[in-house]
């Protein structure tokens, strides 16, 4: 694979829309060991109240897919100094477009597996899009109060 095939996939994984219309991966491995991801989320998403002992283990699980995002991406550009991964053997080896295309398709699950973590205490947009634009009307209602007196 060359530089600019590289490049073109890199652009793909960083773009904003890159997780538009992506799914979650089933399972993700990290470390070797398959995380069955997907049933995790849906699980943590219909808990309506998220106690201590959860909250703990979805920041622990963002943290974990974090670093192994960062893996992959640091596998995709070609960067070998990661010494944290057991996989040594497989950041040197010199990459081809369908692994770098299949890197690609990891991080773009493990991104909207992250947004989908990062979204388990708002699971309604709606409201607090009202709430929002409530205050933000209050606020300027006071400001002209102010400004009238």
């Amino acid at each position: 694979m060359d530089e600019s095939e590289r490049e073109a996939i890199l652009d793909q994984v960083t773009s904003q829309s890159a997780t538009v219309g992506a799914s979650v991966p089933d399972t993700v491995t990290i470390d070797g060991t398959e995380v069955d991801l997907s049933e995790f989320i849906v699980e943590t998403r219909a808990i309506e109240t998220v106690p201590a002992e959860i909250d703990r283990k979805v920041s622990s699980v963002k943290t974990t897919l974090r670093a192994e995002r960062e893996r992959r991406m640091a596998r995709l550009r070609g960067e070998n100094g990661d010494t944290e991964t057991t996989d040594t053997d497989a950041i040197d080896l010199p990459l081809d477009r369908e692994t770098a295309e299949t890197l690609a398709d990891e991080i773009v699950g493990i991104d909207r597996a992250l947004n989908a973590l990062e979204t388990i205490r708002h699971p309604d947009f709606a409201d607090e899009h009202d709430s929002a634009t409530l205050d933000g009307h209050e606020r300027w209602l006071s400001f002209v109060d102010a400004v009238r007196d």
